[in-house]
């Protein structure tokens, strides 16, 4: 069984991805205190896909990359876009957002994969 979590840190952890982010990593679910701009990934739903012999063969992975910055965050968001479309990863949805609390941008990207 593949290990969602460890494929999408490999695929966000590519050098031409973190150069782009002020503490050079991503963090899971939430970062404690980061530079911006800087990255969060979660994986928001799960379910089969495919069974043999009543055992699940194929999973669905719907997965969120979300990017915080002060300032313009184009590149950052089309690096990920090609990694992770790269990464056999599908699109489903992104939305630019404004977090009055923080006063930082957001872009929320969600993609999805049958492994």
């Amino acid at each position: 069984m593949v290990n969602i979590k460890k494929l999408m840190k490999d695929t966000l952890s590519n050098n031409d991805l973190l150069n782009l982010l002020a503490d050079k990593k991503v963090y899971f679910l939430h970062a404690n205190k980061p530079t911006a701009p800087y990255l969060e990934y979660e994986i928001f739903d799960e379910n089969g896909e495919e069974w043999a012999e009543n055992v699940e063969i194929a999973t669905n992975y719907y997965v969120q990359v979300d990017v915080f910055s002060k300032a313009d965050y184009t590149d950052l968001e089309n690096k990920i876009k090609e990694k992770m479309i790269n990464a056999g990863f599908n699109r489903s949805m992104c939305a630019d957002l404004y977090e009055n609390d923080t006063q930082l941008f957001h872009k929320a990207m969600r993609f999805f994969i049958t492994l």
